[in-house]
């Protein structure tokens, strides 16, 4: 796991910005998208108006920061610096998690078009995909431009292959993963990986229990275990459960207001979420 904290910068973080981005910019020659490093009013204003920074932090301390962006449906970054080696890293991948939950499949990135840069880039997984000259503090620079595809993060229906990963994430015995899809499990996916399970489970009386979504480090906190949730209750209520429960532990906890936005309610004083279902009557049945 990263030892790097990212999260989301709002004007109380400009004076730390500030310094961070004076910083890079007084040990390069050619930072862009600016020929100066913003101010810490500049920033202030900036961000109180709608743009969006990430700040790294290690042992609460600011170490890294980068602004994203959203353009016709691909993400992109820019004023990226670190005084942590690793903490650039994590603000990327931090981007790409924010663009990859939104939907969004790819994310670019206009840099000097120099080999140091381009390797670096390469290495988390981008490719060039343009050059221009552009003036740039009175002179001409070349520009490139990377950009990465993300891996479509997706809920869907287990499969065969999926059965070793349902075993590591949810101690399960893969043996019967391995038959086939079994009704009522879902898989989150990254890509090809498996990166999160829940099951959804016909009790009787039109009731389905939803299990407490699993996911893997590094995936919580973004919002999936929700849509998993969801992706459950939905089979539950297409294959003729009028109610579904989830039960109230230290993982669905914290999805209380992502739950309650989505029509489930917390129990007074119980240990449960309930939700109503539409529940459409069908012949087969969930596992068991």
């Amino acid at each position: 796991m990263s030892r790097f904290a990212v999260r989301p910068a709002d004007s109380d973080d400009a004076p730390e910005l500030a310094e961070l981005l004076a910083e890079a910019f007084a040990a390069s020659n050619a930072c862009y998208p600016e020929p100066e490093p913003p101010s810490e009013a500049d920033l202030a204003v900036r961000m109180q108006t709608g743009e969006a920074f990430l700040l790294a932090e290690c042992d609460d301390d600011v170490v890294g920061v980068v602004r994203r962006s959203e353009d016709e449906g691909i993400a992109g970054f820019d004023l990226l610096a670190s005084r942590e080696a690793g903490a650039g890293r994590a603000l990327v991948r931090a981007v790409e998690a924010r663009a990859q939950d939104g939907g969004l499949r790819l994310v670019r990135a206009r840099l000097p078009d120099e080999s140091r840069l381009a390797d670096y880039f390469a290495a988390l997984g981008y490719l060039p995909i343009g050059r221009a000259n552009e003036a740039f503090r009175g002179e001409e620079v070349a520009v490139l431009t990377v950009e990465r595809r993300l891996p479509l993060l997706t809920v869907r229906e287990q499969r065969r292959s999926d059965a070793d990963a349902i075993a590591a994430l949810a101690g399960e015995d893969p043996w019967p993963f391995e038959q086939g899809t079994r009704p009522g499990w879902f898989v989150a996916s990254d890509g090809d990986r498996v990166v999160g399970v829940i099951q959804a489970r016909d009790t009787g009386g039109g009731l389905a229990a939803i299990r407490e979504p699993v996911l893997a480090a590094g995936y919580e906190g973004r919002g999936l275990d929700a849509w998993m949730v969801e992706r459950a209750a939905d089979y539950a209520g297409t294959h003729g459960s009028h109610t579904a429960e989830l039960p109230l532990t230290e993982r669905t906890a914290p999805l209380q207001r992502l739950l309650e936005d989505r029509g489930w309610e917390l129990e007074r004083g119980g240990d449960r979420y309930v939700k109503r279902l539409s529940g459409n009557l069908r012949e087969d049945v969930f596992a068991d």
